[in-house]
């Protein structure tokens, strides 16, 4: 390569090794590969045909045969990279495609209308891969006619040159912006300036269902007329996966209330008699200290004292909360709540921290657009936590489900729920609660101040959130680039839908969350017990293998066998390593 150091960019830790995107279930994959080329060629839209399809996205291209000039898109597979300036703005920097394919597209942002690709679905867009072209990496490298050398004769002139993308409902409504930075010399240490020269992957999934991307480019080395440094970058192996279809990238097994010792401390049916209360608990609530359940809550589920002690697994020994109608909803009537406090701290330890269960259940029918077989009726709720009983930090939550669901039949997928409550089946021989991790909420400026000391949890308070798209996943940004987790990349504009409105069934058991019981977890010290039964071992190496080479966003990822530090997002050769350090190690608490 001709110059390269630690890639960064504002927003989204980005992968440092190539990744080989698999043909994964259900997604569409544009690469460009479809499209016809003589050997080190390029189409720019000379043809006046406006555009070109890949993949089932469409791309948009402007050509102007009286200058014979283009903005837009165009694709390639021109191997020079060594040829600058105006001759070299089809070539891609690395000199090949994204996987050592032949095609990539280019693109140069004009000054009329910001180019776009355009699904042939609307969809979760999950990740591409950018690089800069020859054009605009010489011109930063070097400096040329037009553009100054990125750094200054020094070397410590703070330039940058970023790429903005923007998601696009079918109404033309922005659904979230991300931003990536092809170059980058604002750093301290100047040894971690860098113009991005590999092809890198930006992960989308943040932007929610859109039907077009839009992008844009700016840089620090502007002018009278505008930007300075050329306005062009490479695009590949665009991913997504359409509406109605996708599974959102959150998998995650849960945590089981209860164990069969016989069976290798897998999941086991609570009215079993040989089933036991996981020993991965160390504690239950033990008081209530608020219950404030919605107007209108049938009194047979009030019970509050319920929700204290271990979990049961009976979708009866419940605690509703209650839930909204569309009236209550719109005279701002504030949905059911219920606040436990525990005789022991819960303390942000490895891995998972505290453990809610709902009595949520797996569907086991298919019914029209109402219901997925395998998929959960769930009924969600906000999760907050607190030191002193007064001050709460709620966790930041992702909901990707894109439609309301039928209260009656109606799922959702888990995948695309993330931090909030309810999550998981507990009822009907199956005892799986949510996890939460207390490390997700460590930038939270309440933590930053001592409001919320995460080692000394006293309180949590569980919020019901009225299925009807009038609440929204609230993931507050509280940016990092230098640290996880995911929900770093989301911003609060993706609407709640679960089971709603429960007010309307005639001698509906419960409404609105109904909560079972508030576990804490022992620490889990071992990262590669996948599978959170104790010991690292095959059951945790055949999740692996599942999961191999898949990154966030992309069908068959599992959070939890991302292992090795710092967090890549990409499940790799770094991630098997650790687990064969700690193979066949046991935890202390299944011992």
């Amino acid at each position: 390569m001709i110059f390269k150091k630690v890639i960064k960019s504002g927003y989204l830790p980005c992968l440092i090794v190539v990744l080989t995107i698999a043909g994964a279930a259900n997604a569409v994959t544009a690469t460009f590969d479809d499209l016809g080329l003589l050997p080190e060629s390029y189409w720019n839209g000379s043809d006046e045909s406006g555009g070109f399809a890949s993949g089932g996205i469409y791309f948009s291209n402007n050509y102007d045969p009286n200058w014979s000039s283009w903005d837009g898109f165009a694709y390639s597979n021109l191997t020079d990279t060594t040829t600058s300036g105006y001759a070299a703005q089809y070539n891609a920097i690395p000199g090949i495609g994204q996987d050592g394919s032949s095609n990539y597209a280019v693109c140069f942002v004009g000054w009329v209308s910001p180019p776009a690709m355009i699904l042939e679905r609307p969809g979760i867009v999950d990740g591409l891969y950018v690089t800069n072209s020859n054009y605009a990496f010489y011109s930063m490298f070097n400096g040329d006619m037009f553009a100054k050398k990125f750094g200054g004769d020094t070397g410590s002139d703070p330039d940058w040159f970023m790429l903005t993308i923007t998601g696009k409902d079918t109404d033309g409504v922005t659904t979230g912006t991300v931003d990536f930075y092809l170059a980058d010399y604002r750093f301290t240490d100047d040894s971690n300036d860098y113009i991005v020269d590999t092809w890198q992957y930006i992960n989308l999934t943040s932007l929610g269902i859109v039907k077009s991307i839009e992008f844009a480019l700016s840089s620090s080395d502007t002018g009278d007329w505008g930007m300075n440094t050329p306005s062009l970058f490479s695009l590949d192996t665009v991913v997504y996966t359409p509406k109605g279809v996708q599974n959102g990238p959150y998998t995650n097994a849960g945590i089981n209330g209860y164990i069969d010792p016989n069976n290798n401390h897998q999941h086991s049916n609570p009215q079993d008699a040989k089933a036991i209360i996981n020993p991965i608990f160390r504690g239950w609530a033990t008081e209530v200290v608020s219950y404030q359940p919605a107007s209108g809550l049938d009194t047979r589920w009030s019970d509050h004292n319920t929700a204290l002690g271990s979990v049961t697994g009976s979708n009866i020994d419940i605690v509703s909360l209650g839930d909204l109608s569309e009236q209550q909803i719109s005279e701002g009537m504030l949905p059911g709540q219920i606040t436990l406090s525990f005789s022991e701290p819960i303390r942000q330890e490895n891995g998972f921290d505290f453990v809610v269960f709902e009595n949520g259940f797996i569907s086991s029918i298919n019914m029209d657009d109402n219901s997925a077989s395998e998929q959960i009726f769930a009924e969600l709720a906000y999760v907050e936590v607190s030191s002193n009983g007064v001050d709460f930090v709620r966790f930041p939550a992702v909901s990707l489900t894109a439609e309301p669901v039928d209260y009656l039949q109606g799922t959702i997928e888990a995948g695309n729920i993330h931090n909030l409550a309810g999550k998981h089946p507990n009822a009907y021989g199956t005892c799986i609660g949510t996890p939460f991790d207390l490390s997700e909420i460590t930038n939270h400026p309440d933590v930053d101040s001592g409001l919320v000391d995460i080692n000394d949890i006293r309180y949590v308070r569980i919020v019901d959130i009225p299925g009807s798209g009038d609440y929204y996943d609230q993931a507050v940004m509280f940016i990092d680039p230098n640290t996880w987790p995911i929900w770093d990349f989301y911003a609060d504009n993706h609407p709640v839908y679960d089971a709603w409105d429960t007010t309307t069934v005639p001698l509906h058991p419960s409404g609105g969350f109904d909560l079972e019981a508030v576990g804490i977890l022992n620490e889990q010290q071992l990262s590669a017990d996948i599978d959170l039964n104790g010991i690292v071992d095959q059951s945790d190496l055949a999740l692996l293998k599942s999961a191999w080479n898949t990154h966030f966003g992309q069908p068959g990822w599992i959070s939890r066998c991302d292992l090795a530090e710092p967090k890549d997002l990409f499940i790799d050769g770094s991630d098997l390593e650790v687990l064969n350090t700690q193979w066949l190690q046991t935890e202390p608490w299944r011992e």
